[in-house]
């Protein structure tokens, strides 16, 4: 195992707040990261956070000290956060006076001081059953059934919950027994740069082009989208082209005649804003989400968007016009809802644009109103 230098070998202990962030290392957890440390105030505290040692961060303010460790293996994570960070903590003798994870689950440390977790993790908060049988649905298995038990393992008084959407907090209460009062939403801060020309992807005109920025998970849904679309296959207005930014390897598309399925693979940022410029609707079966990161994009965009009709989508989709709540597991609704696109084709909606930009902040304001301090004779209160 990869373990943290010492960095304070003195006598003399060091106040801070303690960040866990070892397993952040790609997608929305490494943007989760990247954002605290970018809104990371120089507010007279110290922080010291853990991140994994691939990943760089390049705003890091003058009252952080990052340390690099690789404990990513489920045994390492356990030990790491059970034991391991709180004897590096007291071997370096720093002192917490606040302990923040982000990523949903907690973590010990020398002393009893206010915890604070960041989470965004979606599976144990659905009511949809897995099968460990199935090799498609170990891993969703797992996070519904396993997960939890560790997540409760550092549930307790002092420990305050920061989720993304109010569906969230409702689900994360009823779930866990944990007070409604003690979980904050903070609505995430969403950036969307301007469109580079910066993609070579030839988009027909002639077609209803339609994207879905998606991973592979079962829960993305994609056979509702390829049921669908058979569905409709023999009856076009036009012809259709679905734009995925997954691997054609072990989906089980349809043969279609009028219908033609582009398998883009994983596309950088800047590639996806591109084709939200260039198609004519988003479409987002998925039926597990914590926020939904697209929809916000192709709505700012301002697209069409066919939508799973849950909670999610519609917290995030607020006063957005442009938008077609469908039930997820009825391809009959999905078909219907893109045969209408077929003679809407190139309609546009006015831009979305409220992202609120002030979630960090609420999220330190909590964390510093909460923060023990060294009394009079040193000792924390």
């Amino acid at each position: 195992m990869t373990f943290p230098a010492q960095c304070n070998t003195t006598d003399t202990f060091m106040d801070a707040i303690i960040v866990n962030a070892t397993a952040l290392k790609s997608g929305g957890g490494l943007t989760i990261l990247r954002q605290f440390i970018g809104a990371l105030p120089e507010d007279g505290n110290e922080y010291v956070a853990f991140i994994h040692r691939s990943v760089t961060v390049s705003d890091a303010g003058k009252n952080l000290r990052i340390i690099r460790t690789d404990v990513t293996a489920p045994h390492k994570r356990i030990w790491w956060d059970v034991a391991g960070l709180k004897r590096w903590l007291k071997k370096n003798s720093i002192r917490p006076v606040a302990a923040i994870s982000l990523q949903n689950t907690g973590f010990r440390v020398p002393g009893k001081c206010p915890g604070y977790i960041y989470y965004h993790q979606p599976l144990p908060l659905y009511i949809n059953r897995w099968s460990l049988l199935k090799k498609t649905e170990r891993t969703t298995w797992f996070y519904k059934n396993i997960y939890p038990l560790y997540i409760r393992l550092f549930l307790n008084s002092r420990t305050e919950i920061f989720v993304q959407l109010t569906f969230l907090k409702e689900a994360f209460s009823a779930r866990f027994r944990f007070p409604e009062e003690k979980i904050h939403v903070v609505f995430p801060e969403v950036n969307i740069p301007a469109v580079k020309n910066v993609y070579n992807c030839p988009v027909d005109n002639n077609c209803l082009n339609l994207f879905y920025p998606v991973s592979g998970e079962v829960y993305k849904n994609h056979d509702i989208l390829f049921r669908a679309l058979a569905s409709i296959d023999d009856r076009p207005e036009r012809k259709t082209a679905l734009y995925l930014t997954i691997d054609e390897k072990g989906l089980k598309k349809p043969d279609l005649k009028n219908v033609t399925f582009v398998f883009l693979g994983p596309l950088s940022h800047d590639n996806v804003l591109w084709l939200y410029s260039k198609v004519d609707a988003l479409v987002f079966p998925s039926y597990i989400e914590t926020l939904g990161l697209p929809l916000i994009e192709a709505a700012a965009a301002g697209l069409p968007i066919l939508v799973s009709d849950l909670p999610y989508a519609h917290e995030v989709l607020t006063d957005y016009s442009g938008a077609e709540y469908i039930d997820y597991k009825d391809h009959t609704k999905w078909a219907e809802a893109i045969l209408r696109l077929q003679v809407t084709k190139g309609t546009k909606f006015v831009a979305y644009k409220s992202v609120r930009r002030d979630s960090w902040e609420e999220f330190f304001s909590v964390i510093e109103s909460r923060l023990q301090k060294p009394g009079r004779n040193g000792v924390i209160s």
